[in-house]
């Protein structure tokens, strides 16, 4: 079995250093070959203390850096990632991790031992223990929480992912790709099969996730599924219609029978309130249905036909033998 491992990074040359040690360490005693594709996403600080750890692979069967044109963000760059993987055809499955080590690559065995005997799979990785700060554990469980609020899915883990070839390939097939790979997996209705997973420690530096990151992140996965939460926002507004009316009409009578305990106007003015508030929401909610039903019949963007031009070069560091 060919193994192709695909990490992202940007300026995060120290900790890649000692990932890619620890994968040479451990490739040996993995029952398949290793290929390490690193998607340089348009890092801005040099990268020689990684190159000096790939002088040293003597286990891993390919190394090669994917050097982005200009930086798209961690999520396209798994995108990238994953076409170049597709686009290759050397290998049987796709690895997906962070470059940072909170992704453990004494975790990858227990993956592969999922798959073992299976010809499509996609095997995640359910976070069991957090070395995150209070401040951040809290957002990412409203994260969570808000996700499965407005999609009405459940969602439980990040990047790290063993996926089969033929599911790769049916992802780079989705345009919600580019947007977060968890939620395209989730919307993809790829069987999945989750494995509890502990949470590594950052190897060096400062994780690049602050809380605006955390944000644009549950953004751009709830994003994914924006027809689900168009039409749950319509059928709240048809409910707020319906409880309208008979308010509006228990004002109104209020206001004809009992004018005595009525304040001059009120009754105009709560009745104007409620209509308006509601026809805004209508109107809005339809408005944007419209926009995103009238989006489907232009070209999407696919990501196996439109990365390439984000790539700017492919420089394969370590080869044991020609590999396609």
């Amino acid at each position: 079995m060919r193994l192709r491992v695909v990490i992202p990074v940007f300026n995060d040359w120290e900790s890649l250093a000692i990932l890619v040690r620890a994968l040479d360490r451990i490739a040996g005693s993995l029952d398949c070959e290793l290929i390490v594709s690193v998607i340089d996403d348009g890092s801005t600080q040099p990268d020689d203390v990684f190159r000096e750890a790939a002088a040293e692979v003597g286990s891993i069967e390919q190394l090669e850096l994917v050097q982005l044109a200009v930086n798209v963000g961690h999520q396209r760059a798994i995108a990238i990632g994953l076409c170049r993987a597709t686009d290759s055809a050397d290998c049987d499955a796709v690895l997906v991790m962070d470059s940072d080590g909170e992704d453990p690559p004494e975790s990858i065995q227990v993956l592969l031992e999922r798959a073992r005997g299976q010809r499509d799979f996609c095997i995640v990785a359910r976070r069991r223990r957090r070395s995150e700060s209070l401040t951040f554990k809290a957002s990412y469980v409203i994260y969570r929480s808000v996700f499965r609020l407005v999609t009405g899915k459940e969602i439980r883990f990040g990047n790290f992912s063993l996926i089969s070839a033929g599911n790769v390939r049916r992802l780079t097939m989705i345009p919600d790709l580019w947007n977060n790979l968890a939620a395209a997996v989730l919307r993809s209705r790829i069987p999945l099969q989750q494995v509890p997973i502990d949470r590594g420690k950052r190897y060096a530096g400062r994780s690049k996730m602050n809380f605006t990151s955390l944000i644009v992140h549950g953004f751009s996965a709830i994003s994914v599924y924006a027809d689900t939460i168009f039409v749950r926002l319509l059928l709240v507004t048809i409910v707020m219609m319906c409880l309208t009316i008979p308010a509006v009409a228990t004002v109104l009578s209020l206001r004809l029978f009992v004018p005595a305990h009525a304040t001059p106007g009120w009754a105009t003015t709560v009745s104007f309130g409620m209509i308006i508030i509601v026809l805004q929401a209508l109107f809005t909610t339809l408005t944007s249905i419209l926009a995103l039903l009238n989006s489907r019949v232009q070209r999407l963007m696919l990501p196996i036909v439109d990365y390439k031009p984000y790539v700017r070069e492919v420089e394969v560091l370590i080869s044991s033998r020609s590999i396609a």
